[in-house]
């Protein structure tokens, strides 16, 4: 069976769901979601413990929305009643926003195969086919862990398979190999469990005099390590870059050739990378593990082939928060229009230009505080 749409997206969770709602807010009805999960699959999978960094706050009417939000007004925190929602929080948030704009979207779906053909994208699934003239990407990047080059990173074991915190009962003292959020989101959580650990990293965001939180650990992080820091060691400029099992455990060798141990798997909190998924590498050039795109979020390879979410970078500027990439949608969506010759709704698109989500120049994106 074929199921055509002007516009497919790849992908329910806050990128899929806020660029979906957003094209049909603006006037572009012919889409459709697939998902090989639930709507906000990503978020289902966090450990219970792992919360949102960002804080969501019910500041929508005052020409800024929530900062998790997807949508000018509609606010994570206030729905959830939480300031830091967990993942199950927020993908019922999701959930609500996709049946209260009654988005078309095939869940528990999996792709097989995108093809590209004269006539636009072809998506299998084993029992289905998708075809689309557009195309975008809005995959979530918790699916797809990175174990940054590490050889050997299979013996450890991914920030993203912890799970629950209180069954990590290896050892008193848990090596982590990366230093920056989900590395003291882990050590801080074994604290909370008396376990100590070890940070293993060669540059680390508490350290970091950048005012911009995709660099340097958020507010909410460096307080909570305050709380739990004499349970923490940092082994500062180590670059790990292979783990041996041993008879003992496991031996993490550094660039210098410097051996450490671990009795128990050490835990790689060495981030993300979407591009690697199988399903889309071939889609995109890539660079430094994130995809290469053009000044409207466009494969410089495929023609209509876009990318939204916490992969998408311009300049140095990196879009990994909500906040930031939320400011996408429209742009590409105002795009869409101008290709096809579709009247968008103008008061609509004002709307989300006067609520800050409308960012078509990132040579001002800036974080610079005075104080």
């Amino acid at each position: 069976m074929m199921n055509n749409a002007l516009v497919t997206i790849l992908g329910a969770g806050a990128a899929g769901i806020g660029m979906a709602t957003t094209l049909k807010r603006l006037g572009i009805e012919d889409i459709q979601v697939i998902d090989k999960g639930q709507v906000g699959a990503s978020f289902r999978k966090w450990p219970s413990s792992t919360h949102f960094i960002s804080p969501s706050f019910n500041t929508n009417g005052f020409g800024f929305p929530d900062l998790n939000a997807i949508t000018p007004d509609t606010s994570p925190g206030y729905f959830s009643n939480n300031e830091h929602p967990s993942g199950k929080m927020y993908a019922a948030y999701l959930t609500e926003v996709a049946q209260h704009f009654n988005l078309p979207i095939y869940t528990n779906e999996e792709i097989k195969e995108i093809l590209y053909t004269k006539d636009g994208y072809l998506l299998a699934s084993n029992h289905e086919v998708y075809k689309s003239k557009y195309l975008i990407i809005a995959l979530g990047d918790f699916h797809f862990p990175n174990i940054n080059g590490i050889k050997g990173g299979e013996l450890g074991i991914h920030y993203t398979g912890l799970g629950d915190y209180s069954k990590l009962t290896d050892t008193d003292t848990y090596a982590i190999i990366g230093g920056n959020e989900s590395g003291f989101d882990a050590a801080i959580n074994l604290a909370k469990n008396k376990k100590k650990s070890i940070i293993y990293t060669d540059s680390t965001g508490i350290d970091s005099t950048s005012s911009d939180p995709s660099l340097g650990l958020s507010i909410y992080t460096r307080n909570r390590y305050e709380e739990f820091k004499d349970w923490i060691q940092i082994q500062r400029g180590v670059r790990i870059q292979n783990i041996i099992k041993s008879e003992q455990g496991y031996q993490m060798v550094d660039s210098n050739n410097n051996i450490y141990h671990s009795i128990a798997q050490p835990i790689l909190a060495t981030g993300f990378a979407t591009i690697q998924s199988p399903l889309i590498k071939h889609l995109f050039e890539e660079s430094n593990q994130r995809p290469v795109l053009n000044h409207i979020d466009e494969s410089t390879i495929y023609p209509n082939l876009f990318m939204v979410g916490p992969q998408v970078e311009h300049e140095g500027v990196i879009l990994c928060y909500i906040y930031k990439y939320r400011q996408r949608f429209a742009v590409i969506a105002d795009e869409i229009a101008a290709r096809e010759n579709i009247d968008l709704d103008q008061d609509m698109l004002q709307y989300y230009i006067d609520n800050q989500m409308y960012l078509d120049d990132l040579s001002d994106c800036g974080t610079d505080c005075v104080c």
